[in-house]
């Protein structure tokens, strides 16, 4: 019985990973959630006694034990959740932010999930934790899909890790849902509420999950004042709950990949997000926040990647480890190497999770304050509220696109506007890198230079693919060319036509289909333009003549329009698709040899339908 339900799951196991292999783009995987996460409360207590909520560490560790069951593990390093964990698992807080979201739709499953010893959540969080001792950032896909199903449905239908490209902040926090937001206090609520969650972006998600922690924590406020000790417990427990599932989005928020990508279940998304979320993980994204606090970001697996700031340095002096740096973070182990992403990301959810605590002190204090009775009934008035209320918002890579002067930029980053806004502009090579590292369908459109072929139309199609590609794009350190650079592009391709002739017959039995590698090279002459030049080496098979014939189809192509700076891949498709019919943009010249028959040389229109 066990070998046959084992074949029954196999083939469901491998189209899964073949779908996700172009669809599942988590941001930083599980290890660097949690290590994000774990840092951030081990400043917290500090943060604490800062903010005047207590005297002193001592009293801030005393309270997160007797409200949250919380304690400091033996090594120092991490607070843990002391009745979410079952042995040999050690549930920490970063491991709630690690596993919020990736691994479970919300946080009461998170909750029962490590509360059953014997449960999927508990055999996720071992593998992942075997990967960890093995100094990987997280366990394979593959694995974890093998011990749960749902992990790969979560990942398609789960578009809230990332930005939503092309809209600025304000339409950002203007998909804050006060209504989901209270629909939460009711637990019965939360599988429908979290399922519409996940429609948001990030930030939006974010901000809706951390005032429903925030509300949770004035509840525990109120029931220390009236002296109900175990409801307070309750209350603060699920505060911090909500609190680390929120910052899960809140981390995704600053991935680079992940502040590129518009997520979505169309076309476009199956052609480009997971390509591009790849490509922009593996170089910085230069971004900015309302402080005016600037940093180059990464992503996945690329946390703390050892940016090699001993290239551009003169001395030996300057590159120990141990030496310190403006956003270097106490607490962690002073031999690893961390980056500037991570002290920013670490930031941002130390202010978070403060603001839990502060909703829960005001009330302490004698404020009436009622979260849920304030929100603003109008989406168009959510911008201002949260500006006014959660100084969090101010630590959020502002997304790209943004004009400043619509937004409140602290003092000092008024006075850096016009930098700033240079840096937060949507970037002129998105587009471009899209259109290149994007799954793309070209419709093709061509005729023979040969005689013994004059007056025969070839029409066909090509499929350029990026699950497999190579690119050096530029020096690699960040997302602007410049005059004299050079990017380069190699991917598998697809392609075929059919012949027809001038005459009213189609010589249906008349085709090829070929399969081969495509590399571009885009030299530029200037930040926004660049002569595009391209091949195909290219094998297959023709059938003409009721013959069937091995073809090696080599072509040389350029791509004309981003010289003069006619820029397609910044058209919409109604636009992009019917200039490039009218206009030679993509033009190239092929050479068809077919075993036993004499060269043909092809001259092709290429016009791309879709990236």
């Amino acid at each position: 019985m066990k070998t046959t339900t084992s074949l029954t799951r196999f083939p469901i196991l491998i189209s899964l990973f073949l779908f996700l292999c172009n669809s599942m783009v988590w941001a930083w995987d599980f290890a660097e959630h949690r290590k994000i996460g774990d840092r951030a409360m081990l400043l917290l207590p500090t943060r604490l006694v800062e903010a005047g909520i207590f005297p002193d560490e001592e009293a801030a560790y005393a309270a997160l034990s007797s409200l949250v069951n919380m304690s400091l593990g033996e090594d120092g390093k991490a607070f843990v959740m002391n009745e979410l964990t079952q042995s040999p698992n050690l549930v920490t807080y970063g491991t709630l932010c690690g596993l919020s979201g990736d691994h479970v739709a919300n946080p009461l499953l998170l909750e029962t999930g490590l509360q059953t010893r014997f449960s999927k959540t508990n055999r996720t969080l071992l593998l992942e934790q075997k990967a960890m001792d093995n100094f990987l950032t997280g366990a394979s896909s593959k694995e974890l899909l093998s011990v749960n199903l749902a992990y790969g449905i979560l990942a398609i239908k789960d578009l809230s890790h990332f930005y939503s490209y092309g809209d600025d902040l304000n339409e950002h926090l203007a998909k804050i849902d006060p209504d989901l937001i209270c629909k939460m206090s009711q637990p019965a609520n939360i599988n429908k509420v979290f399922n519409d969650l996940n429609k948001l972006p990030s930030m939006s998600k974010y901000f809706c999950i951390h005032i429903f922690a925030m509300y949770l924590a004035e509840e525990a406020g109120r029931a220390v004042l009236v002296g109900d000790q175990s409801s307070a417990s309750d209350l603060m427990f699920y505060a911090t709950l909500y609190e680390a599932f929120a910052e899960h989005f809140l981390q995704d928020s600053f991935a680079s990949g992940h502040q590129m990508v518009r997520r979505g279940f169309g076309l476009s998304s199956i052609s480009n997000n997971k390509s591009l979320h790849d490509f922009y993980n593996t170089i910085p994204v230069h971004t900015a926040n309302l402080k005016g606090e600037t940093w180059s970001a990464y992503g996945d697996k690329r946390l703390n990647q050892n940016m090699l700031e001993y290239k551009k340095k003169t001395s030996y002096t300057d590159i120990r480890v141990s030496d310190k740096h403006p956003y270097q973070l106490p607490k962690g182990d002073p031999y690893e190497r961390e980056t500037h992403v991570f002290s920013q990301v670490v930031n941002a959810t130390c202010q978070s999770a403060l603001e839990v605590w502060l909703a829960y002190n005001e009330v302490l204090q004698g404020s009436d304050r009622d979260i849920l009775k304030e929100l603003p009934e109008k989406k168009e008035d959510v911008p201002a509220y949260i500006y006014a209320n959660y100084p969090v918002v101010r630590e959020f890579p502002i997304p790209f696109g943004t004009k400043l002067d619509e937004v409140p930029l602290d003092s000092a980053a008024q006075d850096r506007k016009e930098e700033l806004q240079l840096i937060v502009q949507r970037p002129f090579t998105r587009n471009f890198i899209r259109s290149r590292v994007a799954n793309s369908f070209s419709l093709l459109l061509g005729d023979s230079w040969n005689k013994n072929t004059a007056g025969v139309i070839f029409l066909g199609a090509r499929l350029n693919l990026s699950m497999l590609n190579w690119h050096q794009f530029g020096n690699g350190e960040g997302m602007m060319m410049k005059a004299g650079d050079i990017a380069h592009w190699i991917n598998p391709t697809i392609s075929g036509y059919y012949m027809l002739t001038d005459e009213d017959d189609c010589l249906d039995d008349n085709w090829n289909i070929k399969g081969g590698l495509n590399y571009n090279m885009d030299i530029f002459v200037s930040p926004k333009r660049f002569l595009g030049l391209y091949s195909y080496m290219e094998v297959g098979v023709d059938r003409r003549n009721e013959e069937t014939r091995f073809v090696v189809a080599p072509s040389l192509g350029v791509q004309l329009g981003s010289l003069i700076g006619l820029h397609t891949f910044n058209l919409p498709g109604w636009a992009r698709i019917p200039l490039g019919l009218i206009l030679p943009l993509k033009f190239t010249v092929t050479c068809n040899k077919v075993a036993g028959r004499p060269v043909e040389w092809l001259n092709t229109f290429e016009v791309e339908l879709l990236f």
